[in-house]
């Protein structure tokens, strides 16, 4: 499995690459052939404690339709381990889904 990590008008560091890495190398017990995890961040410019301003988007390419999972948080770390989660509840739904046929 391949993971790809895109960010839009911000540096990815090492440490949160890695961090990522990690956390899709979870989607990958789940049982789905997987050949390729794309993650995409985003930060917005506006600075408010109301406004989650972080934006990750995930694309997980299975055989088939890709999953697509969009979380918006406060911090990426939390954001990321909210959109493996969604993305893992998915996956079983589609999962479930193709064994039904």
């Amino acid at each position: 499995m391949k993971v790809i990590v895109q960010a839009k008008s911000l540096t990815v560091t090492r440490a949160l690459r890695e961090f990522i890495e990690r956390q899709s190398l979870k989607l990958n017990k789940l049982g789905q052939k997987i050949s390729a995890v794309r993650v995409y961040l985003e930060q917005s410019t506006k600075k408010s404690s109301k406004n989650k301003n972080v934006l990750v988007k995930y694309r997980i390419e299975i055989p088939g339709e890709d999953v697509w999972v969009e979380v918006a948080g406060y911090d990426f770390y939390d954001a990321i381990v909210d959109a493996v989660e969604v993305a893992s509840r998915k996956l079983r739904q589609n999962k479930e889904k193709h064994l039904d046929y």
